[in-house]
């Protein structure tokens, strides 16, 4: 393989300004830095990355952990990242938890002996107590999209107001005459999303009955088991759904068509996240949409900042949903409305 001595040796010029013509730096005259250029890709010169890193420490790689490839959302926000730290020459090292924990810290570690620069963990990836260590022994990291159960102390984050998510659902429902309203949650990870949901119907003097409260994971699985829970009472059903993610909605709507209803005349449901999947499902999803552009640019403005060591660093950057109306909701039917 050919080295900077080589180039040096066969132009006749030190090792230095070989270095410098390469990088674009330093006193070289243009017709020497393109000369040292032209033989260097005729030789097939490729600079040695590693000691590159070892002399600038810095690899230019950081690690994004993320819980699931399963779920759209996730990936969507990685490509918005890849984009945004190749810019800045950045690659990413891509890690898949699957949601198990121990796997995730094998993750964290294998990303620690690579060097790199820092990592972005997204939603509950692993255990919070791993994060933490790594964080405080001086690896930059950021918690993106992070849900609300914990909040690792000291490390910055880029996340969504998910209580006003949960608001805006439940504001979009009863302005379209909504009174009987379910929901499904992965508790309690998502506990942010049912308190803002539950405290504007109670503050339009609607109950939320906790058998309308129902579990999921977060998957396309559990979507479509939890609302043919709510749905297979006939003589008291909701006529609305608000899941917490939009794989689960999806899921939901799967079961109301397998059971013979249809969306959103028969019932309406609303999702949370804006995946690309929702906007071409049939019928198109309404749901809570995150900004994902703007909510990676934060994770990696937030990430660059600890790699360049920057004096200020904002703690938490909050994103805002918004409501995104297509065709799975609507004011409820006649029968609908009194069906109790």
């Amino acid at each position: 393989m050919t080295t900077i001595y080589d180039i040096a040796r066969a132009i006749g010029v030190s090792q230095t300004t070989v270095a410098n013509a390469l990088k674009g730096r330093g006193n070289v005259s243009d017709a020497m830095r393109q000369r040292i250029l032209d033989y260097a890709q005729e030789v097939g010169y490729r600079p040695n990355v590693l000691a590159q890193s070892l002399t600038q420490r810095k690899t230019y790689t950081i690690g994004f952990i993320l819980p699931t490839i399963a779920n759209p959302f996730y990936p969507e926000i990685a490509e918005e990242i890849e984009h945004l730290v190749a810019q800045q020459d950045y690659q990413v090292l891509l890690c898949n938890t699957r949601g198990d924990a121990q796997l995730g810290r094998k993750h964290l570690e294998r990303l620690q002996g690579r060097w790199v620069d820092g990592i972005i963990v997204m939603g509950i990836s692993m255990d919070v107590a791993d994060i933490q260590v790594h964080f405080n022994q001086g690896l930059p990291t950021v918690l993106c999209d992070w849900q609300e159960n914990e909040s690792p102390e000291g490390i910055p984050q880029a996340s969504i107001d998910f209580y006003q998510a949960g608001a805006l659902a439940a504001h979009h429902l009863l302005e379209i005459g909504h009174r009987k309203l379910a929901i499904i949650v992965h508790e309690p990870l998502q506990i942010h999303r049912l308190e803002g949901f539950r405290s504007t119907l109670a503050e339009a003097g609607i109950s939320l009955p906790a058998e309308w409260i129902q579990q999921g994971d977060s998957t396309l699985e559990s979507g479509y088991e939890a609302a043919r829970r709510l749905l297979l009472s006939q003589q008291h059903r909701p006529t609305a759904i608000f899941a917490t993610n939009d794989w689960m909605a999806i899921g939901a709507m799967g079961a109301a068509r397998d059971l013979g209803l249809r969306i959103p005349q028969d019932l309406s449901v609303i999702g949370l996240d804006d995946i690309v999947v929702g906007e071409h499902y049939q019928p198109a999803l309404t749901t809570i949409a995150i900004p994902k552009q703007e909510l990676a640019r934060a994770a990696t403005e937030l990430l660059l900042q600890q790699i360049a060591r920057a004096d200020q660093i904002t703690p938490l950057v909050l994103v805002q949903p918004s409501l995104l109306v297509r065709q799975s909701t609507a004011a409820p039917s006649t029968s609908m409305s009194t069906n109790v």
